[in-house]
């Protein structure tokens, strides 16, 4: 009787954070992969893969059809239009990455991601879309140990094919003791799939991919991105070592606070370009009667189980902390913040309060 194969750490990952929904678990070798010659996947291929691996989860390996709905592909599209065009971009696309051959010599793998899809005809939300993977994607997916955590809403944010790509890179090794990775320029451009034979001025790529990619990822991520370009002969640019860099806390929680924000504006913020509205207060008449925020006094030195306030507190651990331990959360907001925990009340409380929720959940493996 043959003995089935153990899954890796990935699929095991994977099946914990679609528990949540809040994080995407893609395996580390579909990070480093690379795409097929001259293959440059959209952004909508990009985003719609993502969803596809999140929705596959720990079950990723097996053999046999998922299914998933229109409605929770419209992550990366504003309407089912595009589907079909997109779904068929992905059976296209192939996937290569170093191997071993049957003789045990070094060897490069090359394949499709998906054996086949079938998507249904109406447009309606509930119509639905199936898929399997092929057989060495699963043979990936299955012994995979390492990989990268992305947050969901983050990845459907980007509007660059090229940020996607660099932010998966960047979930993937922003934790590391050595957080960088080097590449030729040839080598970057195969990793992030710039079509051949565009951006072959260093000074557009630089502009129209690492640039907008690294506004971007600044912006959304959990980390920075930088680079530095190394030179050759007649002071060409040969190679670049990118490093990502985890953001503090606050910056972190200010990376939520934009991804919840609408899409529109997002830019000019990040630009600084968005203007301060000076309003004129409304009189008394005119002013609208609101119900009252609760008044919060000090955090809770106890447990967040019982009492009022502290059933406040405790949702919003639930809600936002990963599925981790609300007191476990508590004890480590209550360290971190220390003697400022003492002046903060009301919605200043609930606001440090909820930001720190966030980046609990985003630094740690969710539950």
């Amino acid at each position: 009787m043959a003995v089935e194969k153990e899954t890796g750490r990935t699929m095991q990952a994977a099946e914990q954070a679609a528990i949540s929904g809040r994080n995407i678990v893609k395996a580390g070798e579909l990070v480093e992969a690379r795409f097929g010659n001259g293959v440059s996947p959209s952004l909508a291929a990009r985003k719609t893969l993502a969803l596809l691996i999140a929705k596959a989860a720990g079950d990723a390996w097996k053999p046999g059809p998922f299914s998933m709905t229109k409605r929770e592909l419209r992550g990366s599209h504003e309407s089912n239009d595009r589907l079909a065009a997109t779904l068929d971009e992905l059976m296209n696309i192939k996937f290569s990455m170093p191997t071993t051959s049957s003789r045990g010599r070094p060897a490069t793998l090359t394949a499709a991601l998906l054996a086949w899809t079938i998507h249904e005809h109406d447009d309606e939300g509930s119509a639905t879309v199936e898929w399997e993977w092929t057989e060495p994607a699963r043979s990936v997916l299955q012994g995979s140990d390492y990989y990268a955590r992305l947050n969901r809403a983050a990845v459907l944010a980007f509007r660059s094919k090229y940020s996607v790509t660099l932010y998966e890179l960047g979930c993937l090794l922003a934790g590391r003791r050595d957080p960088t990775w080097s590449a030729t320029i040839d080598e970057l451009r195969e990793r992030l799939g710039v079509a051949t034979g565009t951006l072959t001025n260093f000074a557009d790529f630089r502009r129209l991919v690492l640039d907008q990619a690294k506004a971007e990822i600044d912006q959304l991520a959990a980390f920075t991105m930088d680079w530095q370009e190394r030179r050759g002969g007649r002071n060409k640019v040969t190679a670049v070592l990118i490093a990502f860099t985890p953001k503090p806390p606050p910056e972190i929680d200010a990376a939520a606070d934009e991804i919840d924000r609408h899409a529109a504006g997002r830019r000019a913020r990040r630009d600084g370009r968005v203007e301060r509205l000076h309003l004129v207060p409304p009189t008394v008449s005119e002013a609208p009667r609101l119900p009252a925020r609760p008044k919060l006094g000090g955090f809770p030195t106890g447990t967040l189980s019982f009492g009022n306030t502290e059933a406040v507190f405790a949702r919003v651990a639930r809600d936002l902390g990963g599925g981790w331990d609300i007191d476990l959360i508590a004890a480590a907001y209550r360290t971190h913040m220390g003697s400022r925990l003492a002046k903060l009340r009301d919605q200043a409380l609930m606001a440090s309060w909820e930001g720190f929720c966030r980046s609990y959940a985003e630094r740690r493996p969710s539950l």
